[in-house]
């Protein structure tokens, strides 16, 4: 799920944040984040199977709840209900593990793992096996954990078991234990303060930026002490923030992040719209994408809101009805800017936000305005009204002839519903001017005249703007979209459950405080939620 959520309910998949911020002094503690265990998620499972294992050792795997493929990926850490782990979880996880050990039944696929040449010998297969479970556990290992590990493999061995199944076995027994599957925050205590090890920062940092263990790189610096000042842990942020895999990982997150997973089950009414086909959702997918690839990387975080540039192939140009900025003939995605008058800017105004969050056969002022009142900008998500007001509402605003703006004054003037309505409908009323496929109309199929104007809530600037041209600039410059996205990515750092951690809370102030007087780009809000003491110091729990 991405942000935003079904109409019916008004869900944020993964903000559900309440409030924007405030003036100073105005900041709300969170529940300290306290000492603990981090449980992997199933991709970050997977990456760590591919370091430990090999590129291809997954070929094959079918992976629980994601896949290769990024439209699936989930924003959210990896929680069950409660918190806890159930054992559904456990068996997915051995599943996929074995599926990884299954491609490694020869003889020669061992050695190749453990370095030791064919025939494998009890002597080499030992020397391996101690430092495979360090790579395993992301940290040196104890007397007693190497112990653990030899009598695991020579107990299998006094079995009768042969070299090669013995060492199979082993390393299935190292990637399934609590040391491979969860990563500490315990620190090094000094009073009620616990400040991370070098490992547990190593952990924290690679698990944040690249979704997988620690490099080799950044491994050894824990190993050498490197990561015990500031200055170093800065060095190493620096590294990872200029590698290609921490780009295509935060890439991937953020296609997730804006939920475009859900345009594969986008389904529209093919009587009224026959263009809606699954090739124009490939390229409406590749347009937001490229949008933020290309977006993110270079300019101001806002500019996801209001850039004016699009990337645009034949078929997509030919859908919006613009003329293809690139060679005849070619399919390539192309920069590419709309006519002012469509008020088409950011990611708001792309045909697959737009046909993600309207119905089968219209649009829905309600569904985008909750995308982006709860998603976008984290305001807090209205609860479902009564039954009895519900059916009483959906029988006033089941006349097909009224417009959305008709049925968004009705809900706005009809209470209980008004309190909330008048704040998030009024952001769908200013993308009106979008059909529910995500094309530009100035009038309803009856001729009547759209009216995109709306007032803006006051938490993002109270302003009365004349369509998504005008409400994309507001909402940026009132600060509740960088607030919102510290929020969320703080929370995905600290692989926190989505409710424990508001856009007005004291470690978004801290990082959005540090951001003000800087380029205010993604590489530096990235940059300042690594290096802050949210993700470095634990509250030391009660005994």
């Amino acid at each position: 799920m991405g942000i935003g959520g079904a109409e019916t309910t008004g869900g944020a998949g993964m903000t559900a944040g309440s409030g924007a911020g405030g003036a100073a002094g105005s900041c709300v503690p969170s529940t300290p984040n306290e000492q603990r265990l981090v449980r992997l998620t199933f991709d970050q499972v997977a990456n760590s199977l591919k370091a430990l294992l090999g590129e291809s050792s997954l070929t094959g795997v079918t992976l629980p709840g994601i896949t290769g493929n990024v439209r699936q990926r989930k924003f959210q850490a990896l929680f069950s209900e409660g918190g806890f782990i159930n054992t559904d979880v456990l068996t997915d996880t051995v599943n996929m593990t074995e599926g990884a050990l299954g491609n490694l039944k020869d003889s020669s696929a061992l050695a190749t793992l453990s370095g030791c040449a064919a025939p494998l010998t009890d002597a080499c297969v030992q020397q391996f096996l101690p430092s495979f479970a360090e790579r395993a556990y992301r940290r040196p290992l104890s007397g007693t954990d190497r112990t653990d590990v030899l009598d695991q493999y020579t107990s299998y061995k006094a079995a009768g078991w042969s070299v090669e199944d013995a060492l199979r076995y082993t390393v299935e027994a190292l990637l399934i234990s609590p040391s491979a599957l969860y990563r500490t925050e315990l620190g090094q205590v000094a009073g009620a303060t616990a400040v991370l090890t070098p490992f547990e920062i190593a952990s924290q940092l690679s698990y944040f930026l690249q979704n997988a263990p620690p490099d080799t790189t950044l491994f050894e610096a824990a190993k050498s002490a490197a990561l015990a000042t500031p200055e170093a842990i800065a060095a190493q942020v620096d590294r990872l923030l200029a590698s290609p895999a921490t780009l295509e990982n935060l890439n991937q997150l953020m296609a997730a992040y804006y939920g475009l997973g859900e345009l594969d089950a986008a389904v529209k009414d093919p009587l009224l719209f026959p263009q809606f086909v699954g090739g124009i959702k490939n390229s409406m997918y590749t347009e937001t994408d490229t949008f933020l690839r290309k977006t993110l990387w270079q300019g101001k975080l806002t500019d996801v809101l209001t850039s004016k540039t699009t990337y645009l192939n034949k078929t997509l140009a030919d859908y919006y009805g613009v003329t293809y900025p690139g060679p005849a003939g070619s399919e390539t995605f192309e920069p590419f800017q709309f006519p002012d008058e469509q008020h088409r800017v950011g990611i708001l105004s792309q045909g697959s936000v737009l046909s993600m969050r309207s119905r089968t056969d219209r649009t829905s002022v309600v569904s985008r305005g909750l995308y982006i009142n709860s998603g976008v900008l984290c305001q807090s998500t209205p609860p479902s009204p009564p039954a009895a007001v519900q059916a009483q509402v959906e029988a006033q605003l089941h006349d097909m002839t009224a417009t959305e703006r008709q049925k968004a004054d009705f809900r706005g003037t009809t209470a209980p519903c008004s309190g909330c309505h008048l704040n998030f409908d009024q952001y769908g009323l200013a993308l009106e001017s979008f059909d529910a496929i995500g094309r530009y109309r100035a009038s309803y199929p009856d001729g009547t005249a759209i009216d995109s104007s709306s007032t803006l809530p006051p938490s993002a600037g109270g302003l009365m703007v004349t369509g998504l041209g005008d409400l994309a600039p507001a909402v940026a410059d009132s600060g509740v979209f960088t607030r919102c996205l510290t929020s969320n990515l703080l929370k995905y750092a600290l692989a926190q459950e989505v409710a424990t951690l508001t856009a007005n809370d004291c470690a978004v102030a801290d990082v959005t405080a540090q951001l003000n007087g800087t380029d205010q780009s993604f590489t530096r809000l990235l940059r300042t939620i690594a290096l802050s003491k949210t993700l470095s110091e634990r509250t030391v729990g009660a005994p």
